[in-house]
């Protein structure tokens, strides 16, 4: 198998006419499915690597680490809830708590946040490589203030978020150098800030407290050489022109179910790269080997140019519990659509 180079996969995100469309996380999981299907997922992660190589360099949401005690993205002392992490706010209360909070934030500087990625720049001189940072602001503060707090702060808080963010900005820009130095080609976060028919805020809200904040991630990305690549789930069409304006790079899984690929193409092929998420909420799941087959050539066929814009992928992670010959049939027609996209 003859895997893309970095080259490659750049002239695919700028148009530029690639060989062939790279693959990216096309078998996305998480620990559970590693453990439900235990060797058997990770030989077909062997059999079927991707052109991009991903690279976490997150921070863990809650647990510290002992030689630093602050080393996440929790007020010092919070425990790891049982409820959805969403819904468990750390700030929760703006006046006593945002600045205790900013001044506990993770050290961007720690040594060795970047290992991950100068591993496989050593390994793999001249691989893509797409560093994970986890989220950048949406969700990230969903998950400080609670996604009900959240969406009233959009109206009543919004100096606070405002300062946030900044605090936010500041620490990515710092990261967005050390992962250039590192060997990393782009980055990557979740930001879902759709729902399945809408999105969580209305347009004006996005443009007036997100969009300014993604503008100037996206000159500090490029400005080191960084491609942007957003993850967002649910139906984002209303602010893709606004996502374009700020600069991202790759925008990923036009979510089948919420968006409609026919008319996102329509009006945005070639202003965008698409990292096309592949259907694993119904198709994957649910779906007989024949119709997964025929299902994701038709999707993938739909999205495909040679000119470029678009990269293949899961949609999300491939969850357990799915059967094993439906994964085994999506990712063996994805790549063989992806070595020969005719």
């Amino acid at each position: 198998m003859n895997l893309l180079n970095r080259t490659e996969v750049r002239k695919a995100i700028r148009f530029e006419g690639p060989s062939n469309p790279p693959r990216c996380l096309s078998l996305w999981h998480n620990e559970e499915t590693l453990e439900y299907f235990g060797g058997r997922f990770e030989k077909l992660l062997e059999e079927f690597p991707d052109d991009v190589l991903a690279a976490h360099i997150g921070i863990h949401y809650w647990h510290s680490i002992n030689d630093d005690p602050n080393y996440r993205w929790a007020c010092r002392g919070q425990q790891k809830p049982a409820a959805a992490i969403d819904n468990c706010p750390i700030i929760t209360d703006w006046d006593s708590q945002l600045d205790r909070f900013i001044e506990d934030m993770p050290d961007p500087n720690r040594p060795d946040a970047m290992d991950e990625i100068k591993l496989l720049r050593k390994q793999f001189p001249d691989r893509y490589i797409l560093a994970n940072w986890g989220h950048y602001f949406h969700q990230r503060i969903a998950y400080l203030r609670g996604i009900e707090n959240l969406l009233i702060d959009m109206y009543d808080n919004v100096s606070n978020l405002t300062r946030l963010m900044e605090a936010l900005l500041g620490f990515y820009s710092v990261w967005a150098v050390r992962s250039r130095d590192a060997g990393a080609d782009g980055v990557w976060a979740g930001d879902d800030l759709g729902m399945q028919t809408s999105l969580f805020m209305s347009p004006d809200k996005f443009r007036q407290i997100y969009k300014p904040f993604y503008t100037e991630l996206a000159k500090i990305l490029h400005k080191n050489s960084l491609d942007f690549w957003l993850h967002s789930c649910g139906n984002n069409y209303d602010i893709l022109s606004d996502l374009i304006e700020a600069g991202v790079d790759v925008f990923h899984p036009v979510q089948v179910g919420c968006m409609d690929a026919r008319k996102t193409l329509e009006n945005y092929r070639g202003e965008i790269a698409f990292w096309v998420g592949m259907d694993v909420q119904n198709l994957i799941p649910f779906g007989t080997p024949e119709q997964i087959k025929a299902g994701i050539r038709e999707r993938a066929k739909l999205f495909y140019s040679p000119r470029g814009g678009a990269i293949y992928g899961a949609g999300n992670a491939v969850m357990a519990n799915i059967p094993f010959e439906n994964i085994q049939a999506y990712v063996e027609t994805l790549r063989d659509f992806c070595e020969n996209p005719a």
